[in-house]
């Protein structure tokens, strides 16, 4: 993406104004996209003394406001935006319904376990020690309680 430039064959230097469009485009690169002066000069093939001198006077003589109104998401966008936080609030609450559920089972394991004097969670390396408990629970029985009833 160069510039025209209306070059004399006699000339070494060719001598071309630079349009506004172009000089704000090269500030919102330099500015907004965070693109160096070097790549910008290299990229609008024009010489980096340019680059720098068009961000100075024209970023200083503009306000950075302005410039970031220019660069402002479109209707369509901005619907996407409004759809995409109402789907992240929707996933707020279901994480917090989550959450409540999940620390309701804990509690819930907790209380079961200091009633019962069982351990219901499976503690790592263990076997399959815990059927017996979960056994007896469902059953009402207790470990030795078998033939007594």
């Amino acid at each position: 993406m160069g510039i025209n430039k209306d070059s004399n064959p006699k000339r070494t230097r060719s001598c071309f104004r630079i349009p506004d469009e172009l000089k704000l485009e090269i500030v919102r690169d330099y500015l907004l996209n965070g693109i160096n002066q070097y790549q910008i000069a290299k990229n609008y093939g024009i010489g980096q003394q340019s680059v720098s001198r068009i961000i100075r006077n024209f970023a200083s003589s503009n306000d950075k406001s302005a410039l970031l109104m220019k660069n402002r998401p479109t209707d369509s966008q901005a619907d996407e935006i409004k759809a995409l936080r109402e789907e992240v609030m929707e996933l707020k609450k279901k994480l917090h319904s989550e959450t409540m559920r999940a620390d309701f089972y804990d509690t819930m394991i907790d209380v079961a376990e200091e009633m019962f004097n069982i351990e219901i969670r499976k503690k790592a390396g263990t076997g399959q020690e815990g059927g017996e408990a979960m056994a007896s629970l469902h059953t009402g029985r207790r470990g030795g309680e078998e033939g007594a009833r």
